[in-house]
């Protein structure tokens, strides 16, 4: 074999293995959406986004508009019957008509309202997963019993018309005809899969069959698209085949056999905003890059099921539909990658990202590290070698001269030299490490949780900041301003050193007895801080004092800061429990898993801005990559929509007259959101002309009782993610006054009243005088005896049922009310995928605090522990006192190693929380048995004594730990 040959060999087999590999540099976050979305069927046919900018999804249950917030099913209102089969979708642009196919029949309309198509008066029925296409003369072309067929307007009645597309010559000259596989309209002419073959109708109607010596094999040819490039793009069962612009000839592009085969009828490509042309696998999707196919797969986070369908809306959003899960969703495609264990992170949580000089990216995470050379899809253990081996690194940080600076939990600094590849170890502190940060002058700084250290110079030991100086409280974060002052955000507050001299700033305006934990510098030389309480705060310098205000924004203040950083642009990067919150200089904008994120919570060292401007952000699960901020944070502004005004059964068009003449029923409004979708739900505000606004989160407003007059209905969207509300939807509508209020009738309702008075007024005056004083003295006393029972009931009941289920002390719930909770959710149907966990928390040395400041002492402890924990929990969890300082903490639907890393979390902030009695300082630290119990079937016994050895192990090791068990995993 010559060199040549064997080189083209060589290139050829890496090409071949190349084509096999998923796309391993993201993972990607998806938004799912099944019954409780308002999807009775889940299994997505075909999905659409019209010119209005309304997603549209096909099931088998029938055709759903997306509102916003879940998928509303057209019914009898909108043309359809109930529970329809639909197979297509497709929408004329240019003449905003919709065609609907459906097994019970083909519908037409303007995507508010449809209506049957039935030519000579019956249904017309096309083959299911056969596209339909509208051309711009008002003609739909369609598949009906493997034939391809015209329907067109008959211009005599208006009716509809159905002819065959080719004639008995055409037929019988090209066989291929007879069976439609797919048809496909492109500038004047159009592709049809036709048997195994592919057929192309010129403008003048010249028929050419496409075959081997062009490069298109046999095949079931079901789906075809031309890319932004003019690449005709060709699916079969087995094979994909491409023809570039301005070529003859078909050029194989198959799919690897292990990912592609039969999925579906119908072939579906779709383009993204980048330009690669995407179409479905078996497990997920592949992605064309210019030279091979990429797979996403589960890997990836897809779901590891056949997709039917693909769309990306005008926002750039990906929706995916699947057989029988429903429709995912994925924001911000293209912007934001997300790294995780499939992408090689070797451990969770993250609790530090920097570059180094040579471009690898550095991520610390809970066992160790991970590294990214520039330009690589998949991680590397880093090259830290140290024994014994780093964890939990909370912080690293650059040094000038480019060695990489790692602090430990458990007290080591170390220095990694990329010249020399070596690691030694600095200095063993006497506490865990917070922060590390170098100023302009190279000194390294060190946030510890008993106070702040400094090295001035390589090979220097750490130096201990005097406490009397500054504090020998935990300090969390570091910042210099553009004068070389040093900020330091500690609990006992905020400290800041210049010329020499340390000041602990005095606050104004706002006190926070909890102190701060992030820090960073605006552009105007003020302070951005994050507390131990929820809120952002910002800081004037004034001298020594420091003039704190909380940031006036409602998600702000409910949400723990963890981060709080500036990036170049100015902007202000705030991360905590709930996700990531943005402040451009004018408004705040909040980033979610919805808006691509890989997760929510983050950690207090885990932003890093890139030298291209992009942003690193870690969570408990992985690395969120926003690779283009300035795009991800301009969204679209929302859109309301009035989709239909109903009286009753009787729709109402704008202006209408609305008839009160003894019609009682309502005045039924719907409105939907369209836009970019946010994490949290919509909420909209309504209101008629005059009146104040209403807020709601219903997309159905009913009105009863208007009176006469001329009315204008407003609504707009409140989007609490962007902070900003969106235009005004309206619609105007009249009620007139009823015939009795017309001037002639008010001498005749005169005359009658008279006479009707005088004739009723002298028999039955005294009659219903007498009766009425009885009658009601009789309800008035019956009334407040009944009012006074009542409440007294009530009272009794409501506080029976507290002294029955909850615990005295602490508010938790008692002994038997947890133990019944628990048992609840293990019984057999009850448990929540993936898993329930079961912690029992126990305080160390509880007696110590008995005996030593007395029982109020111990009481008040266990108060504020159990104030702690309940601000920990999630929407589904419990908590109950098991017993003297025991607690129980009952969490369903979690994962076993979620769950394990949530309660370490749990375990180390509650454990650092400063108790106080009487001017006196303590610690209580906390040991935890966790027992995670997947789908084996266990009793509650049994799960408490698992968890009771498992705290019983976590005592035995040393207190203030988590030891967990996990049954059935």
């Amino acid at each position: 074999m010559s060199a040549t040959l064997r080189h083209l060999w060589i290139v050829a087999a890496a090409l071949l293995a190349l084509a096999c590999l998923p796309v391993r540099a993201q993972q990607y976050s998806f938004q799912s959406y099944d019954r409780k979305s308002g999807l009775e069927s889940q299994t997505i046919n075909c999905m659409l986004q019209d010119h209005r900018g309304f997603i549209w999804a096909c099931s088998e249950m029938g055709l759903y508009r997306f509102d916003g917030t879940n998928f509303v099913r057209m019914g009898r209102a909108e043309g359809f019957d109930k529970g329809e089969y639909v197979t297509s979708i497709v929408e004329n642009v240019n003449t905003g008509r919709f065609w609907v196919a459906t097994q019970s029949g083909l519908r037409v309309g303007d995507g508010l309202h449809f209506q049957k198509v039935e030519p000579d008066g019956k249904p017309l029925v096309v083959d299911v997963a056969r596209q339909l296409v509208a051309l711009d003369d008002g003609r739909l072309l369609l598949v009906r019993n493997d034939r391809l067929m015209v329907l067109s307007p008959r211009h005599t009645d208006g009716q509809w018309q159905l002819a065959p597309m080719f004639s008995t010559a055409q037929l019988d000259r090209y066989p291929q005809l007879r069976r439609i596989t797919s048809v496909f309209a492109y500038r004047n002419g159009l592709w049809i899969g036709c048997d195994t073959a592919l057929c192309e109708i010129g403008a003048d109607g010249q028929v050419r069959i496409h075959g081997a010596d062009e490069g298109v094999p046999a095949d079931t040819w079901s789906g075809m698209r031309v890319d932004n490039d003019g690449t005709l793009w060709l699916r079969g069962v087995h094979q994909v085949r491409a023809r570039p612009a301005g070529s003859a000839r078909f050029v194989a592009r198959d799919v690897p056999d292990k990912d592609m085969d039969t999925v579906t009828d119908n072939g579906t490509f779709i383009e993204d905003p980048a330009g690669h042309v995407l179409t479905p696998t078996n497990h997920g999707l592949a992605r064309w890059n210019g030279t091979h196919w990429d797979v996403i797969d589960a890997r990836n986070g897809l779901p590891d099921i056949g997709i039917t369908a693909v769309l990306f809306d005008r926002d750039g959003t990906m929706w995916l539909g699947t057989y029988g899960r429903g429709i995912f969703r994925l924001s911000n495609y293209g912007l934001v990658d997300g790294w995780g264990r499939g992408q090689g992170l070797d451990s969770v949580p993250n609790w530090s990202i920097l570059r180094d000089g040579q471009g690898t990216m550095w991520f610390g995470n809970e066992l160790g590290g991970s590294v990214l050379p520039r330009g690589q899809t998949h991680m590397s253990p880093w090259p830290v070698s140290i024994s014994p081996a780093p964890r939990q690194v909370l912080s690293m940080v650059k040094a000038p001269d480019g060695a990489i600076w790692i602090g430990l939990y458990e007290h080591r600094l170390l220095r990694y030299d990329p010249v020399s590849k070596r690691t030694a170890l600095v200095a063993r502190l006497p506490s865990f490490i917070k922060v590390l940060f170098f100023d302009r002058q190279g000194r390294l700084w060190i946030g510890t949780v008993n106070g702040i250290y400094h090295i001035d110079r390589l090979g220097a030991p750490p130096q201990r900041v005097p406490a009397e100086q500054s504090t020998d409280n935990q300090c969390s974060d570091i910042a210099e301003d553009s004068h070389g002052a040093l900020w330091f955000a500690c609990n006992a507050g905020v400290l800041r050193y210049a010329d020499e001299r340390w000041t602990l700033m005095a606050a104004t305006e706002v006190s926070m007895a909890s102190g701060f934990s992030a820090i960073t510098i605006g552009t105007d030389d003020s302070l951005w801080l994050g507390a131990n309480e929820p809120g952002v705060f910002r800081g004037k310098v004034v001298g020594d004092q420091l003039s704190i205000a909380a940031v006036d924004d409602s998600w702000l203040q409910r949400s723990l800061v963890y981060f709080i950083r500036r990036d170049r642009r100015g902007w202000i990067w705030a991360g905590g429990g709930g996700g990531v919150d943005v402040f451009n200089g004018h408004s705040w904008t909040h980033l979610s898993p919805d808006d691509g994120l890989i997760w929510d919570e983050t950690d207090q060292n885990t932003f890093f801005e890139d030298d291209d401007g992009s942003i690193w952000i870690g969570t408990p699960v992985g690395i969120s990559h926003v690779l283009r901020p300035e795009d991800m944070l301009s969204a679209s502004p929302h859109t309301v929509v009035i989709t239909s005004v109903m009286h009753g059964a009787q729709p109402v068009n704008e202006g209408d007259t609305v008839p009160n003449d003894g019609n009682h029923a309502p005045l039924i409004v719907r409105y939907t959101l369209l836009g970019r979708v946010s994490s949290s739900a919509p909420h909209f505000r309504y209101r008629l002309q005059g009146s104040d606004w209403i807020e709601t989160s219903s997309h159905v407003i009913n009105f009863t009782g208007l009176p006469s007059g001329h009315y204008r209905f407003e609504v707009q969207s409140i989007d609490e993610d962007r902070r900003s509300v969106s235009s005004s939807a309206t619609f105007t509508f009249r009620i007139p006054a009823p015939w009795w209020f017309a001037w002639w009738t008010y001498p005749l309702e005169i005359v009658l009243a008279v006479l009707m008075l005088a004739l009723v007024w002298r028999w039955r005056s005294r009659l219903l005088r007498g009766q009425n004083r009885r009658l009601e003295a009789m309800v008035a006393k019956r009334t407040a005896e009944l009012t006074e029972e009542k409440r007294e009931l009530e009272r009794a009941r409501a506080e029976l049922y507290v002294q029955a289920t909850h615990d005295g002390l602490t508010g938790l719930y008692n002994r038997m009310a947890i133990l019944g909770l628990l048992a609840a959710h293990l019984e057999k149907g009850a448990r929540v995928s993936p898993g329930l966990a079961v912690a029992l928390i126990d305080a160390d040395h509880f007696k110590r605090i008995n005996d030593t400041f007395g029982h109020q002492a111990g009481d008040a402890t266990l108060q504020t522990i159990a104030e702690q924990l309940q601000s920990y929990v999630r929407g589904g969890d419990q908590l109950g006192r098991y017993g003297g300082e025991e607690i129980l903490m009952v969490l369903p639907g979690i994962g076993h190693l979620d769950a394990e890393n949530r309660m370490l979390q749990i375990q180390q902030a509650v454990s650092a929380i400063a108790h106080s009695w009487h001017g006196d300082q303590f610690r209580v630290t906390l040991s935890i048995g966790l027992v995670w119990v997947g789908g084996e079937t266990v009793t509650v016994e049994d799960v408490i004594r698992r968890a009771d050895d498992a705290l019983y192990a976590a005592k035995s090791e040393g207190r203030d730990r988590v030891v967990s068990e996990v049954i059935g995993a």
